[in-house]
């Protein structure tokens, strides 16, 4: 019955008693016990065992073949539940526009201008940005992080005294966001090469899922 598709679900249980009853008997046989029957005993546990071993190799070969034969989607008692594989591979940055931090913001990278010297003098971009919280609760200012880089290597935030960027609030990135709502962000950042592309990132501070939203913008 091991063999046979569904049936061996039965065996299976069969088995799992036999083995049972089979250790009772190889104790009740043992020198201590009677003598008689320990090599029926030990011949039934054997036979149990292997009874248990060929419904477990049998439901996993012909779970195989009806994945084979179903293009893997076919669910059915003879298969074994499978264990999720994890994929570890990263989605892709999206391009401009897109979900972060496993779908809870949406973010829309607007533009990238030059503007007006910092503090020190040190000559800076400003990011505008659109950001909408997809949540079903308030916005958490830790859970989306946006940062610009050149040549791979991340800008400072940039502090103005006098002049700043048109839009420019240096509190919007702490300000809550309800259910549905959006914002609009003018971020400054220092420069640390004049000409050389941004590349602006965004993505979940804590997010496993991978989703990235990415620009890349000329300053020529």
């Amino acid at each position: 019955m091991s063999w046979v598709p569904i049936v061996n679900n039965l065996a299976f249980l069969i088995a799992a008693i036999g083995l049972i009853l089979g250790i009772i008997a190889i104790v009740k046989t043992s020198a201590k016990g009677r003598k008689r029957g320990r090599g029926l005993a030990i011949a039934g546990t054997v036979l149990s065992v292997l009874s248990l071993v060929a419904v477990i190799a049998t439901q996993g070969i012909y779970g195989n073949a009806i994945d084979k034969a179903t293009g893997g989607n076919a669910s059915t008692s003879q298969s074994a539940p499978k264990a999720k594989v994890k994929n570890t591979a990263k989605p892709a940055a999206t391009l401009g526009e897109g979900d972060i931090d496993n779908g809870q913001y949406h973010i829309k990278l607007v533009s990238v201008v030059k503007g007006p010297n910092d503090y020190e003098g040190k000559p800076t971009v400003a990011l505008t940005y659109e950001l909408t919280n997809a949540k079903d609760s308030d916005s958490n200012i830790f859970d989306v992080h946006v940062q610009a880089f050149q040549n791979k290597v991340g800008l400072d935030t940039a502090t103005y005294l006098d002049q700043t960027p048109q839009g420019y609030d240096p509190q919007a990135e702490m300000k809550t966001i309800q259910p549905h709502g959006s914002i609009t962000i003018v971020a400054g950042y220092v420069l640390n090469d004049p000409t050389t592309p941004i590349d602006v990132v965004a993505a979940g501070t804590m997010d496993a899922s991978g989703q990235k939203v990415s620009q890349t913008y000329s300053l020529q």
